[in-house]
This record gives C-alpha cells, structure tokens and sequence, in this order.
C-alpha cells in the first residue's frame, strides 16, 4: 500500500473532528440512563463507544509523539460526558499539532510500538489511519445504537462538510 501523505491525514483528521463533533452534540441530549444502558454489541453502551473511540485514538497519537502509554489516566469508565467530550477536543488537538510539525519524511519513518505487548514495527501515517478509520466503523456503530434509543444521528457524510466548507447549501436537510 502507498503510504498517506501529510495532506491526506489533514483530511481525514479534519473530518474526523467533524463528524465526532456531530456525534457529541448528538450526545449531549441523552439521559446518562441512556448513555450507560447496555446498548452496544461491542463495548456496552454508547459511553463505552465513545471511551473506545477516544482512547483508540488517544493511543495511536502518543505512539506517534514517543509518549509512554503509562503516563495516560487509568480510570476512564468513571469520567463523565463533559470529560469525554473534553478528552475528544485534547485528542484532535495533539493529532492537528502533531501533523502541522511533522513532514512525510516522519510519517513515513517505521517505528516500533507494542499493541497488547506485542512488539510491532509501524509508520507513524499508518497509526493515525488506523486510528481515523477505526472511528469511522464504531460511529457507524454508534448511529444503529444511537437510533435504537430514539437519538439518530445527523448525516455523517465527508460531502456535508465539503459542501458547507465551501459556503454552499445542503438542500435536502
């Protein structure tokens, strides 16, 4: 596989800010009832989603940077949707200056990391595009969830947000 340029992870990251932004507005206006209510085949309940989308990519990002994964907080399950939404904004803010900083020359350079303490060797754009796209599949999640507890979320498509970046109008909304 061709590896993703500087530009093309700015895109994804852009849009990956986007759409969670979508989703936690979407958040917002559930009961924490509805937010903890076993809800998810995968990780519980729409907290859990969320925790496993913002750690995923809380993760790949420190590995990206040389930041020990040790120094993370431990007891996420108890932090609150405030502090979620808070830990999502930290997040997209240390991919968005950790990709202003770097070159190709960096995203491409093989480094090694551990998942799970297995030793791995990967590029720096391969754990930002794992870690984008694994967010697109569990926001997917999130939209069957979501709507089975009477929150359906907005239309996530990457075109809304071309087309109000560009000034134009989305008619059929």
């Amino acid at each position: 596989m061709e590896p993703m340029n500087k530009a093309a992870l700015l895109s994804l990251h852009a849009y990956n800010h986007y759409a969670n932004n979508l989703v936690l507005e979407t958040v917002s206006h559930m009961t924490e009832d509805q937010l903890t209510c076993a809800s998810s085949p995968s990780n519980g309940s729409v907290k859990g989603l969320l925790l496993h989308i913002a750690m995923c990519e809380y993760g790949f990002i420190l590995r990206c940077t040389g930041t020990p994964l040790e120094n993370t907080p431990q007891d996420f399950e108890s932090m609150t949707f405030p502090e979620i939404r808070t830990l999502f904004a930290t997040v997209a803010y240390m991919r968005k200056n950790y990709l202003d900083a770097v070159g190709d020359n960096v995203l491409n350079a093989v480094i090694p990391i551990q998942i799970r303490q297995q030793p791995l060797n990967l590029a720096p754009w391969q754990m930002l595009a794992q870690s984008l796209l694994h967010s697109v599949h569990h926001r997917g999640e999130l939209s069957i969830v979501m709507t089975n507890l009477g929150y359906p979320l907005p239309t996530l498509d990457p075109i809304l947000m071309y087309i109000r970046e560009s000034g134009q109008d989305w008619p059929w909304e």
